[in-house]
């Protein structure tokens, strides 16, 4: 039994293998169309990868591109947001992000917020999750150093420094913590989606007998809800609501 075992690891270990230098090969050859300006072909070449399991941020930055010079602005878009999930700092994901949400038919006034809010939103925004994991961590730490001086250090100015510089580490802990576990609960709960449609309609209801309430173009990123049929229920940037047809949007 045992050299069966250690035949298919040989086996799956060169298929592994033999699998990563196709999916080199037809990155690469992605890459030499898209630099000649063949964008249909170099598209069919990254959708090709990805319809192979592979999930990276530079495969999907690429289709994006690729798709905004085809003049597909909604497809584009939403490559540069998936590409964004795997690469939240990259200056050219998101300078090319914005540009491309620039350049959107769809606009809309935003609400106002409290400062607070504000301040809550900017380091959500600043840090994923793995970032946040990694500050808490070292946080945490310095607090129970911090505890160590307050218990040994018997100067009474250096006591009541360290009980102000505890306060002000457990603040942030605990600000930190809040808006990390909002981004857990909003990614295992909270989906998005991009309008891939050059134009579609928003109906009050899942299906043609509905009102159309809203006329959207392609690019317009949206929360994603409940399915009914051929249509999902969706809410706009300016928090109405209604419903779209599930092929005029793809998920993020």
């Amino acid at each position: 039994m045992k050299i069966f075992k250690i035949i298919f690891f040989i086996i799956s270990i060169q298929f592994l293998l033999y699998s990563e230098k196709d999916i080199n090969e037809i990155f690469k050859l992605a890459n030499e169309k898209y630099k000649k300006g063949n964008y249909n072909e170099a598209i069919e070449l990254y959708e090709s990868i990805i319809k192979k399991g592979v999930k990276n941020g530079y495969i999907f930055y690429n289709l994006g591109n690729a798709y905004f010079k085809n003049n597909q602005l909604g497809k584009a878009i939403l490559n540069y947001e998936r590409a964004k999930l795997f690469l939240p700092y990259d200056k050219d994901v998101n300078f090319n992000l914005k540009f491309a949400n620039n350049l959107t038919k769809d606009k809309f006034t935003e609400k106002e917020i409290s400062p607070f809010i504000k301040i809550l939103l900017f380091f959500y925004n600043l840090f994923d999750i793995n970032s946040l994991t990694l500050i808490l961590y070292f946080l945490f730490l310095l607090i129970i150093a911090h505890f160590f001086v307050k218990w040994f250090v018997k100067n009474t100015f250096i006591r009541e420094l360290n009980y102000k510089v505890i306060k002000f580490l457990l603040s942030i802990f605990l600000i930190l913590l809040f808006i990390l576990i909002i981004k857990i609960y909003s990614n295992e709960n909270i989906s998005y989606g991009i309008v891939t449609a050059s134009e579609t309609q928003i109906r009050s209801g899942p299906g043609e007998e509905y009102t159309v309430i809203f006329v959207l173009h392609e690019g317009t990123k949206l929360m994603l809800h409940n399915k009914s049929g051929d249509y999902i229920q969706v809410t706009l940037p300016n928090d109405y609501s209604g419903w779209i047809k599930l092929k005029d949007i793809e998920k993020i």
